[in-house]
């Protein structure tokens, strides 16, 4: 199984501001991260819809957590983020091609697989994920 980078981008972003007092700006989150100011702008978006952060506007405004460290549970984030946790094409709601179907064995297998997936990431909070992780240092520039 593969998650997208949308994924990736937020545990980072979560992870920087578990590190951090205050507030953090948009541009400050992209540039220590190495990421687009836009991609950082529309998961910090998905990730204050959910609760996970707040945001302020301001001089002293920024992104901070929206809720305590142990509280966030990376199986939590990443089916919130991830569109499709599909592995097969089976497993998507609506209509599939398989010639298998209705009598399939892969199809719960694969099932059981995404289950433990996300039920092993459910046993990591921010929190546990914080304790070995460094505070990044700023970098030059965003990476696109």
């Amino acid at each position: 199984m593969r998650l997208n980078r949308a994924s990736d981008f937020a545990l980072r972003i979560l992870l920087l501001l578990g590190k951090l007092e205050d507030p953090i700006s948009v541009d400050s989150i992209a540039t220590t991260l190495q990421l687009s100011k836009s991609n950082v702008m529309k998961i910090v978006a998905k990730l204050s819809a959910a609760g996970l952060v707040t945001t302020r506007r301001g001089p002293n405004g920024g992104v901070v957590l929206g809720q305590p460290t142990m509280n966030i549970r990376v199986g939590s984030v990443v089916r919130m983020i991830e569109n499709d946790l599909a592995v097969v094409d089976c497993l998507n709601e609506g209509p599939c091609s398989c010639v298998y179907l209705p009598r399939c064995a892969l199809r719960p297998a694969m099932q059981a697989a995404t289950d433990a997936f996300l039920e092993c990431l459910d046993g990591y909070t921010l929190a546990t994920l914080l304790e070995g992780t460094r505070t990044p240092r700023a970098s030059a520039a965003p990476v696109a």
